[in-house]
């Protein structure tokens, strides 16, 4: 797996190889900045399930300026460490080994640009999680989730503040990318 653009471009990273981590490939980590921007003047980024650690650190190439990487797996969270010293870039990395919940609650009001969700195929409750972010003031408005989930996932267009920009298939992946809206803010808060 190698970091697809940006200062770290073809730079090749490791995969966690573990049974419960499914790896972004080259491909579909491209397309999904493709539909979020290709580069970024500083910001930060937060990957809620991080795995290896490949879509922080494609940001981080990219140009956001500091990125959390969390992940349940302490050997995931490893690799990412790994990673990033290899990178050389683990002093603008936040390290993060816990649940999805209390990640979001620790970070509650950080105003993250940026936020990459690719949990579980089995977790299904994508309006839970947005709606979390929501509650715990993660981003301002104009944020950006990119969520990626299998093919056949039910997702809503509007969820709290968000609302639904661009919806795509990848094969059996689809990748859905949402924005917070001032208004619905302002409504929901």
């Amino acid at each position: 797996m190698r970091i697809n653009a940006g200062k770290f471009r073809n730079h090749n990273i490791l995969m966690t190889n573990l049974p419960t981590t499914r790896e972004t490939s080259d491909k579909v980590r491209q397309a999904i900045f493709n539909l979020i921007g290709q580069f970024f003047d500083g910001g930060i980024a937060l990957d809620l399930f991080a795995g290896s650690g490949a879509m922080g650190l494609e940001a981080y190439s990219r140009g956001i300026s500091h990125v959390y990487l969390n992940d349940l797996n302490k050997k995931a969270i490893d690799v990412c460490r790994a990673n990033a010293i290899k990178l050389k870039c683990e002093n603008d990395i936040t390290f993060l080994n816990l649940d999805y919940k209390d990640c979001i609650k620790r970070l509650s009001d950080k105003e993250i640009d940026l936020i990459f969700l690719d949990p579980p195929y089995a977790m299904q409750n994508i309006d839970e999680i947005i709606s979390l972010i929501d509650d715990n003031n993660l981003q301002n408005s104009g944020g950006i989730i990119s969520f990626e989930m299998e093919k056949n996932t039910k997702c809503s267009n509007n969820i709290g503040s968000y609302v639904l920009q661009k919806d795509r298939s990848y094969g059996i992946k689809r990748v859905c990318i949402f924005k917070k809206e001032w208004w619905k803010w302002k409504y929901y808060h």
